[in-house]
């Protein structure tokens, strides 16, 4: 019998494929990569070791399919807020909010984000995180290049910039997520956008 479209074992698979990434990313954070096991990841979604297996061939596959369930799900978030936008300066500061506001929600995602991240300037991580990653850069490049044609930022090297205001912000957020004090998103989200638009903005 479909389910809204979908037929019962569909949506018995989309269940526990969530059940299993939910788990697998508070394991994968607690522990890290290595250190992280089937079993455990098992444990923590209430499952079988072999339904694991059933779902994701190695532990490898499982990782990535956290990475990439997390990142996709970051982009179509900040999609939708860079359309929403009135002009440059706003889009700027959406690529920064949606970040610090989906990473807020998703701290344990963050920690594999981030440890995949310190990967990609090793010049280690999977090539499927380099296109993420490369997609993103691309989407802020556009904002940068769109604001310097409007005159709401400065003339600047677009794609170096980009690559900066990228690395800030999620040094920004290690130092939020990851050494957490009392302050809001809207506190750190406030004070780089403030430093980056002095550093690009019109003189």
């Amino acid at each position: 019998m479909a389910v809204a479209g979908r037929t019962k074992r569909q949506v018995l698979l989309e269940f526990r494929t969530t059940e299993i990434l939910e788990a697998a990313r508070t394991v994968f954070a607690q522990h890290g990569f290595a250190a992280a096991t089937i079993d455990n990841i098992a444990l923590t979604a209430g499952v079988a070791k072999g339904t694991v297996y059933l779902y994701f061939p190695s532990k490898r596959d499982l990782f990535l399919a956290c990475l990439r369930e997390g990142v996709l799900a970051l982009h179509a978030e900040l999609a939708a807020e860079l359309r929403a936008a009135s002009n440059c300066q706003a889009r700027l500061h959406a690529f920064i909010a949606v970040r610090f506001q989906y990473f807020s929600r998703n701290r344990d995602f963050f920690r594999i984000y981030y440890t995949e991240f310190s990967q990609l300037v090793a010049g280690n991580a999977q090539p499927e995180f380099q296109d993420l990653y490369e997609q993103q850069a691309a989407v802020l490049e556009s904002v940068l290049a769109d604001g310097v044609q409007s005159g709401l930022f400065r003339p600047c090297d677009v794609p170096g910039t980009a690559r900066l205001v990228y690395d800030l912000t999620r040094a920004a957020l290690a130092q939020h997520i990851l050494h957490p004090a009392a302050e809001t998103p809207e506190i750190p989200i406030d004070s780089l956008y403030q430093f980056v638009l002095k550093g690009i903005g019109p003189s």
